[in-house]
């Protein structure tokens, strides 16, 4: 299963880039006949484009298994303007390229966008149609529920429950996944001697980790926090990450000065009152801090409870600078002063954070790093408007925590980008 995993994401990587190639021979051919000159220009230009649009791709999680979820048609749309915008950029304000691509850009992006449609087709079909995997999944029936809401939109699968007394041809699975609350060790040992070992068995936690990227609460205890998440940073990894924060901070600010007039102007027209909103947070190690942020509620409203889902507290601007996250600019202070990460779980009102310590087992885990403006979560899941949403979103904090390291922040980082 793990090398199913690695080939199928590589396979979709490798397949894109060819249909980059592909679709810009075509045009080439068709435009100027391969001349050589300007093929050899156009291949070079575009080759250092190649991994920008590879990464709006990774950004809208077309090379995840679950490729096919919601929203394919609106993944699409944003993967391919940003590859445009973003070669746009490159060939008009890079002239040592030598080419400049008006309307050989549009035509590009065009044919590109129907090879991609036209494979992707192929392989949707080919995984809901003709190959999916079949898995024995031996799970507590009170968490049957929940594995099927999470894994409906995962179509590569063909999942059977295990059920008391029924006779299983084991070997007919292409893996079985094993809860750890199925403490049975009798029936485990039945299954190893049906398969002899030629099936593999997957921990129901690793499952929803290579899958989703989230780790089940119901699934973890005391010796799997120990052993997966109490593993503290490195003086090294700290620094590198230190350095990363200071340095974006600094050039986000750079970046950031010359509109925040217009911003703050938008704020004082739309709803007169403070400019910047100030809130108590719990950040690492349960220590609280004052967050900073540009102000896109009423002033009047009651800031201390908990968002809620089209709240009408949010003033017009307000909505915009949340949808491009600029009312966060601010944060950057909380960075510099070393409160805030950029990547990291994110920090919560002290009152609601008192609040699900009760609700959520080991949700105080996610204090044993620095909190960050964005963060696995934010780039895979929606805002949490309840407690069940909520421990969706501890889920993916838990994955972040156990899998942390430079490169993970940095993907995130970039999906953030990608996404705004």
């Amino acid at each position: 299963m793990k090398s199913y995993y690695k080939y199928f994401k590589i396979s979709l990587v490798l397949l894109d880039i060819f249909l980059f190639y592909l679709s810009l021979i075509i045009l080439l051919f068709f435009k100027y006949s391969l001349e050589f000159k300007i093929t050899k220009e156009h291949l070079i230009g575009f080759t250092i484009i190649l991994p920008f649009w590879l990464l709006s791709f990774y950004s809208q999680n077309f090379y995840s298994l679950n490729i096919f979820k919601n929203k394919f048609s609106l993944r699409l749309i944003k993967a391919f303007s940003t590859g445009f915008i973003i070669s746009i950029l490159f060939f008009y304000f890079l002239p040592y390229l030598k080419i400049s691509p008006k309307t050989n850009l549009f035509i590009f992006t065009f044919l590109y966008l129907a090879n991609f449609l036209i494979f992707r087709k192929i392989i949707e079909d080919k995984f809901r149609q003709k190959r999916k995997i079949n898995i024995l999944v031996l799970i507590p029936k009170n968490f049957i529920d929940k594995f099927k809401n999470d894994f409906e939109s995962l179509h590569i699968y063909n999942i059977t429950f295990w059920q008391e007394n029924y006779l299983y041809d084991y070997s007919s699975f292409d893996a079985i996944v094993i809860s750890r609350k199925i403490n049975r060790e009798e029936l485990i040992n039945k299954i190893i001697s049906k398969i002899n070992y030629k099936v593999p068995i997957i921990e129901l936690v690793d499952f929803y980790e290579k899958n989703l990227g989230r780790i089940p609460l119901e699934e973890i205890d005391e010796y799997w926090i120990l052993k997966e998440i109490i593993n503290p940073e490195t003086k090294i990894q700290s620094l590198i990450k230190r350095i990363f924060d200071i340095s974006f901070s600094l050039i986000i600010l750079c970046f950031s000065l010359p509109f925040l007039p217009i911003i703050i102007l938008g704020i004082y027209l739309n709803s007169p009152g403070p400019i910047i909103f100030k809130q108590k947070r719990i950040g690492k190690d349960n220590k609280e801090f004052t967050i900073y942020k540009l102000r896109t509620m009423k002033p009047e409203s009651d800031l201390g409870i908990w968002e809620k889902e089209n709240d009408n507290r949010i003033f017009f601007w307000g909505k915009i600078l949340r949808k491009f996250h600029l009312d966060e600019l601010p944060q950057i202070i909380n960075v510099l002063k070393g409160e805030l990460s950029f990547v990291g779980p994110r920090p919560e009102q002290v009152n609601i954070v008192k609040d699900l310590e009760k609700k959520i087992p080991f949700y105080n885990i996610r204090h044993i790093v620095l909190p960050g403006i964005t963060g696995w979560t934010q780039v895979n899941y929606k805002k949490p408007f309840n407690l069940d949403e909520t421990k969706i979103k501890v889920e993916y904090d838990f994955y972040y925590l156990k899998n942390k390291n430079f490169f993970l922040d940095l993907i995130i980082f970039l999906k953030t980008i990608f996404n705004i």
